[in-house]
């Protein structure tokens, strides 16, 4: 069961978007997460479509984290929640991130087709390794003691908790990287490959760093990353010269 959270919802007002965070908070408790974001008509390819099938094998997990089943570092003289790997549905994020990165360019519509596996009817073979995936979202206990005070107070607590709190504030940091990227012909011959890392640290509403949330923004950096990859596969020399000489 993915996370629901306010941030994520189709509702264009954000004071409403945090009264149903609020309120659907008790219900989510337990869930675990599956690496998984949004595709939109702005993540599609618009130059040249490289003729062929592209099979993406294993975007293997190599990050490395001490924390697996709880929820929060202290550094800086701060604390911080982070996308600790007990609150994913599976601790080794392969499969889910070689999916999620197989989906995107299969919507992008950068290649004829896209699979995923071993498939040995592909005319190309990407490749690489996760070895950063991590977010880390400041705790704003002020914040969020202020809600606790007003959750006592049902609905109507809420909705003046969340305008008592509208303007608090936490950081976020999130960076992701893939590493090792290769993308080969049937031969084995390189035509590309690159390491692409995506880092973003910025203040927002301090519910960006509830725990149902921090999963979030480390999918947001993935998402740019492979949009980054996509972009320069789609621009890459080799590429394009691979496509004319084969078709």
């Amino acid at each position: 069961m993915k996370f629901l959270v306010f941030g994520y919802f189709d509702c264009k007002n954000a004071f409403m978007k945090r009264i149903l965070c609020f309120l659907i908070f008790p219900l989510l408790v337990g869930c675990q997460h599956t690496v998984s974001y949004k595709l939109r008509e702005s993540d599609k390819w618009t130059g040249p479509k490289i003729s062929g099938v592209l099979c993406v094998q294993s975007i293997s997990d190599h990050t490395v984290y001490s924390i697996t089943n709880w929820h929060y570092e202290h550094f800086e003289n701060k604390v911080w929640r982070t996308n600790f790997r007990g609150g994913y549905s599976h601790t080794n994020l392969t499969d889910d991130v070689t999916a999620m990165v197989a989906k995107h360019l299969t919507y992008s519509g950068l290649f004829s087709k896209v699979v995923s596996g071993n498939s040995k009817d592909a005319d190309y073979f990407l490749s690489g390794a996760l070895t950063d995936f991590q977010t880390h979202g400041q705790i704003n206990s002020q914040a969020e003691d202020t809600q606790a005070v007003f959750a006592a107070f049902g609905l109507a607590g809420a909705i003046v908790g969340s305008a008592a709190t509208s303007d608090m504030k936490s950081e976020i940091r999130a960076s992701v990287k893939l590493a090792e990227l290769k993308l080969t012909d049937k031969s084995g011959q390189p035509l590309w490959q690159n390491s692409i890392s995506f880092n973003t640290n910025f203040m927002d509403y301090f519910e960006e760093a509830d725990q149902m949330v921090v999963f979030h923004h480390t999918d947001d950096a993935l998402k740019n990353a492979v949009k980054e990859m996509i972009n320069e596969l789609g621009n890459s020399s080799l590429t394009n010269q691979s496509v004319a000489t084969v078709h």
